[in-house]
């Protein structure tokens, strides 16, 4: 299984543990998830994100696009309605970890997950 990590606002897909190493997948740069591109700010935006609230959206400007989940207190949800803290629970931040991104805002954390690695809402 190939395990996704973070480096300089790139995620990549590796074998091992090493942060920075792999195949890049999408990276993170100003709230936007964007994928295939190589470096921070190049690729598709596929969502973004906003005071806790995850957004389906092809534009990254933060806010846009449709609501598809959101976190709060550590908790993620599953929820078309803005706000944190609303919709079904459907687990906490940690089960969707990407190795070296623990210092980003949790709710990068999740749309990163959900658009680069596996589908959760």
């Amino acid at each position: 299984m190939n395990i996704p990590n973070f480096k300089n606002g790139v995620i990549r897909e590796s074998s091992s543990r090493s942060i920075g190493a792999g195949t890049c997948i999408g990276n993170l740069y100003r709230d936007a998830i964007r994928e295939g591109g190589t470096s921070a700010g190049t690729g598709r935006v596929v969502g973004n994100t906003k005071d806790g609230v995850i957004y389906e959206s092809s534009i990254s400007s933060p806010g846009s696009g449709a609501v598809i989940g959101n976190v709060k207190d550590g908790w993620v949800y599953k929820s078309s309605t803005r706000g944190p803290g609303t919709g079904k629970k459907i687990g906490r931040v940690k089960d969707f970890t990407i190795f070296g991104m623990e210092r980003e805002k949790d709710e990068n954390i999740v749309a990163a997950w959900h658009f680069l690695v596996k589908k959760i809402f």
